[in-house]
């Protein structure tokens, strides 16, 4: 099992003026295991179109644990992206087993929320 450290994004809305939300990101550094490193090569390919994809997307299908406090098990919900290896990708599930939050990681993040 691989050690990991690195960034986590959290997403949220926030009232920055009153009467005015905005998205904000709270960024934590975060330390746990990497239980699962893969990853899939997928094409948007779709029957009856003549249009292909010559480079297929890019899908993690990492699993990583990582430690919780309290701001983690009190925001999981809004828990968006993990940075491995330099860039940030969607976490497309948070599973809680205290003391760790246990993260599926999907495609990169494009900076929208879930």
């Amino acid at each position: 099992m691989a050690k990991f450290a690195g960034l986590v994004g959290y997403v949220t809305e926030e009232e920055t003026i009153p009467g005015i939300w905005s998205i904000v990101e709270h960024t934590v550094m975060m330390r746990g295991d990497i239980i699962r490193a893969a990853s899939d090569n997928m094409n948007d390919l779709k029957v009856g179109t003549s249009i292909n994809k010559i480079y297929s997307d890019i899908f993690l299908s990492h699993r990583v644990t990582l430690m919780g406090d309290q701001y983690a098990f009190d925001n999981y919900m809004r828990l968006q992206w993990v940075m491995i290896n330099g860039k940030k990708w969607k976490a497309s599930s948070v599973e809680i087993q205290r003391p760790r939050l246990i993260i599926s990681i999907g495609r990169l993040w494009d900076g929208k929320q879930n």
